[in-house]
């Protein structure tokens, strides 16, 4: 990997920094499949947040729904 366009990172045996755009490039296959793998675990922990959230939004809605029915039938129990 190593050519005149990129430059090994000092301290690291994996890292190499690209000379024309700045972007360190890791070429430890572990590195990058356990990265890979804690960006779909994040992903994945988003997605359920706002599945959640959203089912509590419609709980909500359902709740007061329910509330509104049950008011009415007690307003035309006592006649209001």
């Amino acid at each position: 990997m190593y050519d005149e366009r990129y430059k090994k990172v000092q301290g690291s045996s994996s890292l190499y920094k690209n000379l024309a755009t700045g972007v360190v490039i890791n070429t430890n296959e572990e590195e990058i499949r356990l990265a890979r793998q804690r960006k779909k675990i994040s992903l994945e922990e988003k997605e359920n947040k706002l599945k959640l959230e959203s089912e509590v939004a419609s709980l909500k809605d359902e709740i007061s729904e329910l509330k509104d029915l049950i008011r009415g039938l007690v307003g035309k129990q006592n006649g209001i």
